[in-house]
């Protein structure tokens, strides 16, 4: 019993990581409904009724007007930043002039760009998938009534629908089809292969499956719950939502770790085996062993989580309120001593809130114990 009480003392009071600095903000009116960035670092934003391009530095380089609310980014090698937007347009930007644009059938949810910028897809809320070739439409396919995610690699473009995911050449030529029984909402590059998230029209679970680029099923994890998010690196997957846990995932459809989240995840990402999870006004960081080793509370909803090929990670949060709508993103070290304001978190100690409670009680409780035992 004892040595019992000694190990529960010990592991409370090990000592932690220290926590992220913080290096840089950037805030404007309105609300970022996309997030999108390069190897180089840079930044671009569907933020509001603009487009938006930030330097890795967090300096804004430039800001350009789109012809409705930006829904959806996507950023080129060379900082060509391609926008889709509410109003039914997909637009391309450079240095802050248009270099073309084209109106669509429905609202542009989700955009993809070639590393150089010659090529671009869009899909709209009518379930058609659009490809561009240097400003011209090349061709156009209906693949479904929704459209949720696209991505464009090495000479294929996946489309991810209500419909299921498809693979289009970039030529517009069929590669293959899967009709899974729900949705589509994430296509995303996993190392050689591409990882989806599957998700009904009830919300009330989620898998996500890894296809070879033929289109071969590798592997499947199903999850009890809505997964609104995923997330990958090429090394691994990062899986969030409302079912309980953060996940991350290897390549191979194993579990690194499962990190108990009480609240309702709204995106995450990952790096290195890290992972960050943004949840109502708070985000967390998780270090590769499984440990919550930061936490930080925000003036407001916490939307978006990116990690920066810089090495560091951004966390995006603010109010999409009419009468107050804002945006602040912060960009976080993943080493030093955090700079925190009156706003901010006081859960600074690297340890889960939840968990210490229940390690207090349970210390308490053996320490009863014990007396009792001699007594």
């Amino acid at each position: 019993m004892k040595k019992l009480l000694v190990f529960m003392l010990l592991a409370f009071m090990l000592p932690v990581a220290a926590s992220p600095v913080k290096l840089w903000s950037y805030s404007d009116t309105c609300a970022v409904f996309s997030l999108s960035m390069n190897s180089n670092g840079s930044i671009g934003l569907a933020f509001g009724y603009y487009a938006e391009l930030l330097s890795p530095d967090g300096k804004l380089l430039w800001k350009a007007p789109t012809r409705g609310i930006a829904y959806s980014s996507a950023l080129s090698e060379d900082n060509v930043l391609l926008i889709g937007t509410e109003g039914s347009w997909v637009q391309v930007f450079k240095d802050k002039k248009i270099l073309w644009e084209h109106k669509l059938r429905n609202a542009v949810v989700s955009v993809s760009i070639s590393p150089n910028g010659s090529l671009a897809a869009a899909g709209d809320a009518s379930g058609y998938v659009y490809l561009f070739r240097d400003g011209k439409l090349a061709w156009e396919r209906k693949v479904g009534d929704y459209v949720w995610s696209i991505l464009l690699s090495n000479g294929v473009l996946y489309v991810g629908s209500d419909s299921g995911i498809s693979a289009f050449s970039v030529d517009g030529g069929f590669i293959w089809s899967k009709s899974l029984g729900a949705a589509v909402r994430k296509v995303l590059p996993a190392g050689s292969n591409i990882v989806i998230l599957l998700v009904p029209d009830s919300e009330e679970w989620g898998e996500v499956i890894a296809f070879t680029p033929s289109g071969k099923e590798l592997w499947k994890r199903h999850f009890g719950g809505y997964v609104r998010a995923i997330s990958s690196d090429g090394k691994n997957v990062g899986v969030a939502g409302n079912f309980g846990n953060v996940t991350l995932l290897s390549l191979d459809g194993n579990v690194i770790y499962s990190v108990p989240l009480i609240g309702y995840a709204y995106d995450v990402t990952t790096r290195e085996g890290y992972t960050v999870v943004s949840f109502g006004n708070e985000a967390e960081l998780i270090s590769p062993n499984g440990t919550v080793i930061w936490f930080q509370r925000f003036n407001g909803t916490a939307y978006h989580v990116a990690f920066s090929p810089k090495g560091y990670f951004l966390t995006e949060y603010g109010s999409h309120d009419l009468q107050n709508c804002y945006s602040i993103i912060d960009a976080w070290a993943l080493s030093g001593t955090p700079t925190v304001t009156a706003q901010e978190s006081d859960r600074k100690t690297g340890v889960n809130p939840y968990i210490a409670g229940i390690l207090i009680a349970l210390v308490l409780l053996m320490g009863v114990l014990l007396w009792r035992k001699r007594s």
